[in-house]
């Protein structure tokens, strides 16, 4: 299956030389409602989100909202988009022991970070909280609004339903979303001596609202996806931006396509 994602000419000029898709966090995206707060926790802050289409049909308000008039274009990539890492002899550094493996698509580097922890995704897996369908609803805050529950001992925190929900009035998006949960701190390092704590640790530091030291995380793409990218210009494109995306594809992709809106010489848009 396609999915589509509209952007600007920028943004396509980083995607595909360095062959990443930015995810960014969920209380900066342009949906104030996505900053979802419980019990005084912002849960959004750890929550990473990319937002995508499956309808094949150009909208006309995603044009105009994130691709822009004349700089802007819509790609299309695999569903199965992202490079994938053999997980093997996690680098613990609390006593404990590692063993077997995993194919993930977050990197060990950034499942082993010191100071907090993306949670791996596994290939093929199917749950669906790495890949979701948004679920358009009358009241956002009804669905949210009790998902952080302290226990005493440690959190009870539904992650699943934190970048889940939109009200209807963004229906037209017709929203589909990749989905990374990064914990504030990382249960992997915590001392043996300390294993007994960790769910007051994590308590702590999510009643405190903890501060990730990064507000944006790129994913890699399979070389294979991006040498297949295919490029829908912006109806109201000039041909001195499409000489520009027409060098970015054949520079940086094998079998790259450039083809012209649906949409031309049907819309104008300002």
């Amino acid at each position: 299956m396609k999915l589509y994602h509209y952007t600007t000419i920028d943004t396509l000029a980083l995607i595909l030389k360095n062959r990443t898709i930015r995810f960014n966090r969920l209380d900066k995206v342009d949906d104030l409602e996505e900053k979802v707060v419980s019990c005084g926790v912002n849960l959004a802050q750890y929550i990473f989100a990319s937002c995508w289409t499956k309808d094949a049909e150009e909208s006309i308000p995603l044009w105009k909202m994130y691709a822009g008039v004349t700089n802007g274009i819509r790609i299309a990539l695999d569903e199965d988009m992202f490079q994938a890492y053999l997980i093997h002899n996690l680098n613990l550094n609390n006593g404990l022991h590692s063993e077997g493996s995993i194919i993930s698509l977050i990197p060990q580097k950034d499942i082993e970070a010191n100071g907090y922890m993306i949670m791996p995704v596994y290939k093929n897996s199917n749950s669906d909280f790495f890949y979701r369908d948004i679920e358009y609803v009358d009241d956002v805050q009804e669905k949210t609004s009790d998902l952080f529950k302290d226990t005493g001992n440690g959190v009870n925190i539904d992650f699943g339903k934190v970048g889940r929900y939109k009200n209807m009035r963004w229906a037209f998006q017709k929203e589909s979303r990749f989905v990374l949960n990064v914990f504030p701190f990382n249960p992997l390092h915590v001392p043996e001596e300390m294993m007994d704590y960790v769910g007051n640790i994590t308590a702590n530091c999510y009643k405190g609202n903890k501060q990730l030291p990064f507000d944006y995380y790129d994913m890699k793409l399979q070389d294979a996806v991006v040498d297949n990218i295919e490029i829908t210009l912006s109806p109201s494109m000039s041909e001195s931006k499409r000489i520009i995306v027409e060098a970015l594809c054949k520079q940086f992709t094998k079998n790259g396509i450039v083809k012209e809106s649906n949409l031309s010489g049907l819309v104008n848009l300002k």
